[in-house]
């Protein structure tokens, strides 16, 4: 599946802030010599061997390796072998990769792009809603729910994706149920930073009133140049209960990983269009590696398109209105992206 989220790596390291990251188990191999040449040399490999996306970036990653190996030698320290590394994977510039030195001393580094927070509150919008339901916490909502006051426009809101296909099943019908009457539906993937893909899929067809393809999945198997599994083709199929009134959805650079496989899945229904800024640009699964020094590094090793067979990696997906918020003007209680597609809708 994918993400920033897509499943959980294991809870020490959670408790590290790790957060929503990607997705699959942790990749263990024969143990190597753990000195840092050894450690360099492991690193390098593995991503030759798995990264997904060397000809998307059109990237020479033996090139690269000639560049920062003269910088390794078994005398340098942790922090300097830490920074070498963090150096070359900066050269992928990929929000899903990222180098872990656990405790003691714990340090991360992330190659992707970093954003602006603050350009989403959202209960800052739970102050503009009537009817509000959620499921979890008051505090945390996993999924939320309501009418804006004065309107017959309806609002959901997910805070991620990872939650199992099920759960989604279960509480995303619910909320349309709840909201059927409405005459229009505001839909936040603000902020969903990942989860499991099957969970976007499904609950894309809540919103479908015919089959699609949507995306195209496949993934690295050996350091060979187009070397690839067999592509996997993503469909996107209506579901009962499916609310076919239009919907805005709003996006924005917090919208990542299986939270863009969603955008993906969701163009594919003609009555959703979509405001707010360029979502992240990371879509593939990372698994996780233990390199011989027992730091953690996680990869994309998969390359996913839409169903044109485009790549969006390192791009994002471009809304149909950009609108995109300053911290300053959410920080003062004004979230311009909402109230654009509250007025659009107002209009129609």
């Amino acid at each position: 599946m994918n993400c920033f989220i897509k499943s959980t790596l294991f809870t020490s390291l959670l408790i590290y802030g790790l957060g929503l990251v990607s997705c699959n188990d942790l990749m263990l191999s024969e143990e190597p010599a753990q000195n840092p040449v050894a450690t360099f040399e492991y690193l390098w490999t593995t991503f030759e061997n798995h990264y997904g996306l060397f000809e998307i970036k059109d990237i020479d990653w033996k090139e690269i390796h000639d560049e920062f190996s003269d910088q390794v030698n078994n005398q340098i320290s942790d922090d300097q072998l830490f920074e070498v590394c963090s150096d070359m994977l900066s050269k992928l510039n990929d929000g899903h990769v990222w180098l872990v030195k656990p405790n003691p001393g714990f340090r991360r580094y992330d190659s992707g792009p970093a954003y602006p927070e603050g350009t989403f509150d959202l209960d800052l919008i739970r102050e503009s809603l009537s009817d509000e339901s959620f499921f979890g916490t008051e505090d945390n909502p996993l999924v939320l729910y309501g009418k804006f006051k004065n309107t017959n426009i309806g609002y959901l809101y997910m805070d991620h994706l990872g939650e199992m296909p099920g759960f989604y099943e279960k509480h995303i019908k619910t909320a349309l149920s709840k909201l059927k009457d409405t005459d229009e539906l505001i839909l936040d993937a603000r902020g969903i930073e990942g989860g499991d893909d099957r969970s976007a899929q499904l609950v894309a067809g809540f919103f479908a009133n015919e089959r699609n393809q949507y995306m195209k999945t496949r993934f690295k198997n050996s350091a060979k140049k187009g070397d690839f599994s067999n592509w996997i083709l993503w469909d996107v199929a209506p579901k009962s209960g499916a609310y076919l009134k239009p919907v805005v959805v709003l996006t924005d650079r917090g919208t990542g990983s299986a939270g863009e496989t969603f955008i993906l899945a969701m163009r594919r229904n003609s009555q959703v269009q979509f405001i707010g800024d360029f979502t992240y640009g990371a879509f593939s699964d990372n698994p996780k590696w233990e390199l011989p020094n027992g730091w953690i590094v996680a990869m994309s090793t998969g390359d996913f398109r839409d169903h044109n067979g485009i790549s969006y990696e390192g791009v994002g997906l471009e809304p149909d209105l950009l609108v995109v918020n300053t911290v300053d003007e959410v920080s003062d209680g004004n979230d311009r992206t909402l109230i654009r597609a509250i007025s659009i809708l107002l209009e129609n």
